[in-house]
């Protein structure tokens, strides 16, 4: 909600709280000139009019000296009479009255509520806005500050994870001037073919480590294109399943809900780089579960309520302890302690869903394991 938005709720509702009382009052005009009129206006008032005029004209005969004041006084109740005897007469003329004084008082409270809202929704905007740019304000900071320890986490793992090569290439290439000094050529030969190759398998795991990182930071921007994601998860087991012998991948198609047919479901994806996210989740079942001689993985496709499409991957496995279901996507987490994991996978797979405009989450489950990917269909 903007500030304009708040602007134009607040006047409404007090203008609304303003006018409604005398909209109310209006409608109840007639109700009210009645009840008004039914107290002033009786038959016996008027009986007693009509014989008051008819003594005035005796009294004008009788005394002819006061002839003036009897006929100023007739005149007077004649009026009066007039009135009780025409009383919607009256009606309209009060109603009129009443009228132009309702709509006097209408835009007087019309003009003072809208310069009261206008003064208020400046002063609620001015803090609603203040609010809302020190609660951006502490979301950046708290977001920046996690940034920053997932980083530092992750440094501190690269460099353990280089550190532990350096010290027995060091010890091995120290030890070599004492081998060549007393040890003879043939020793020294097999000393140095050894420290070569303890040396070598070294710097493979490092350029192994390099290149993981390398490939986490050289993601490429998506190159988004209509895609339909039935025929997309059917062809990617076709030409994937060989890549796992002790994979048996299924295909789960759940879209009648949608769709009278199970076709034309489009969601924009990047097929390649889609490719390297499913990849990477199969990959993690089959590390986490390498004990086992035949590990099942479901690809379960389902469209969701809000036009979105859900893909879930699941493996017959392990099964995920519920308090990491949030961890698994940090930077520097790994299950794998193997050497050459790096916990780069499900970050690439996050990064890879996100630029897709998608979600990815890890399914809590007892029983095996469950990466669900939402996407937006078009």
């Amino acid at each position: 909600m903007n500030s304009n938005h708040i602007k134009r709720y607040l006047i409404t509702t007090i203008l609304l709280l303003s006018v409604l009382p005398l909209l109310a009052s209006y409608l109840l005009i007639d109700e009210i000139l009645d009840s008004a009129m039914s107290l002033v206006v009786k038959e016996d008032t008027q009986q007693l009019l009509q014989s008051y005029g008819e003594d005035l004209k005796r009294l004008k005969t009788l005394d002819p000296n006061r002839q003036q004041d009897y006929k100023t006084t007739f005149l007077r109740v004649a009026d009066e009479l007039l009135v009780y005897q025409q009383p919607d007469l009256l009606k309209g003329l009060l109603q009129e009255t009443y009228l132009s004084y309702f709509m006097i008082l209408l835009m007087l409270v019309l003009s003072f509520s809208l310069i009261i809202a206008l003064l208020l929704s400046q002063k609620v905007t001015h803090s609603y806005q203040e609010l809302m740019m020190g609660d951006i304000s502490k979301a950046k900071r708290l977001q920046e500050l996690n940034h920053f320890e997932q980083w530092q986490l992750l440094a501190a793992k690269l460099a353990h994870e280089i550190n532990n090569p350096l010290t027995p290439i060091e010890m091995m290439v120290s030890n070599l001037p004492r081998a060549y000094h007393q040890a003879n050529a043939e020793v020294f030969e097999q000393n140095l073919v050894n420290t070569k190759t303890m040396v070598s398998e070294e710097v493979a795991k490092l350029k192994a480590m390099v290149k993981h990182f390398s490939k986490f930071a050289k993601l490429p921007e998506p190159q988004l294109e209509s895609t339909d994601i039935l025929n997309y998860c059917q062809y990617f087991i076709r030409q994937h399943q060989d890549a796992w012998p002790k994979v048996n991948l299924i295909f789960i198609g759940k879209l009648t809900e949608m769709t009278n047919t199970m076709t034309n479901v489009k969601v924009n994806l990047d097929k390649l780089l889609f490719n390297q996210c499913l990849i990477n989740l199969i990959n993690n079942a089959v590390q986490a579960n390498s004990q086992q001689e035949q590990l099942e993985i479901n690809l379960t496709l389902s469209h969701q309520s809000n036009n979105t499409i859900s893909l879930v991957v699941f493996n017959t496995g392990k099964s995920i302890p519920h308090e990491l279901c949030q961890q698994i996507f940090k930077l520097h987490y790994s299950s794998n302690h193997h050497s050459d994991n790096m916990g780069l996978g499900l970050s690439i797979v996050r990064k890879i869903v996100l630029d897709h405009s998608g979600e990815i989450i890890c399914l809590p489950l007892d029983n095996g394991a469950a990466f669900q990917i939402c996407l937006p269909s078009i």
